[in-house]
């Protein structure tokens, strides 16, 4: 599952438990932890020839991530970017990331702020 494949690599990241130390994949726990992190795969296809399939597949990944400041929402995405943006070149499974964009979200408690950022990621495993 790459959800969980792509929170362990964000965790050994540097700098980016120092920003947000809660990261999870697929589902929140009950409890309220802010700052954090939750990784989702919205869809997966799998690359494919007429001689059958090639091993890579191409999923989109959902990063929804909460703060208590507006601080903390930038500082969160400034490390998600350099993540993101060196994966490629540290990660020998994945061979592309692309089509990083910000997605509208919405947070019922007006104390807390919300971003989603979406991206395709290009992977063999």
């Amino acid at each position: 599952m790459i959800e969980l494949t792509v929170c362990l690599w964000l965790k050994a990241f540097a700098g980016m438990l120092g920003v947000v130390p809660n990261i999870f994949a697929i589902n929140l726990p009950k409890v309220n932890l802010y700052p954090a992190l939750k990784v989702s795969r919205l869809n997966n296809k799998f690359g494919q020839t007429f001689d059958g399939l090639t091993g890579e597949e191409i999923a989109i990944i959902q990063l929804d991530y909460w703060a208590e400041s507006t601080d903390e929402i930038i500082a969160i995405k400034k490390e998600l970017t350099k993540f993101f943006n060196t994966l490629a070149a540290n990660q020998i499974s994945v061979l592309s990331v692309h089509s990083l964009r910000e997605q509208p979200s919405f947070e019922p408690n007006p104390d807390i702020f919300k971003q989603t950022l979406e991206l395709t990621l290009s992977y063999k495993e």
